[in-house]
C-alpha cells in the first residue's frame, strides 16, 4: 500500500495554531497605564492614531480633550519613551564599541 504525503499550503496553515490578538476587554498596555480605545475625529470621522497630537492627522482640525491622553497617561507615555531612548542610546554605544 502506498501512502502519499501532501505538502500543500493548506496543510501547513492547518498546523499553525493562531493565538487571539485580544480577548475583548484585555488591556494590551498594562505597563504604561493607557487604556486602548478607538477614538475618531469629530470633524472628519477618521481614526485618531496618535493621542499625543492636538491636531487631526487627516483634516488638521483641533481634537477635543477626550481624543487626547489624560495628564497621567501623557506622563506615563513620556516616561516610557524617555526610558526607551536611553536604552537605545546605550545599545548604540555598546554596539559601536564592538
Amino acid at each position: 500500500m502506498k501512502t502519499s504525503t501532501s505538502n500543500t499550503k493548506g496543510d501547513d496553515y492547518a498546523r499553525i495554531q493562531t493565538l487571539p490578538v485580544s480577548s475583548g476587554h484585555q488591556n494590551l498596555f498594562p505597563g504604561i497605564g493607557v487604556e486602548p480605545n478607538e477614538r475618531r475625529c469629530p470633524s472628519c470621522d477618521s481614526v485618531v492614531y496618535s493621542r499625543r497630537h492636538r491636531l487631526c492627522g487627516v483634516c488638521g482640525q483641533v481634537l477635543p480633550d477626550d481624543c487626547l491622553f489624560t495628564d497621567s497617561e501623557a506622563q506615563n507615555v513620556e516616561m516610557l519613551l524617555r526610558t526607551e531612548r536611553q536604552r537605545h542610546r546605550a545599545w548604540l554605544r555598546k554596539t559601536a564599541m564592538i
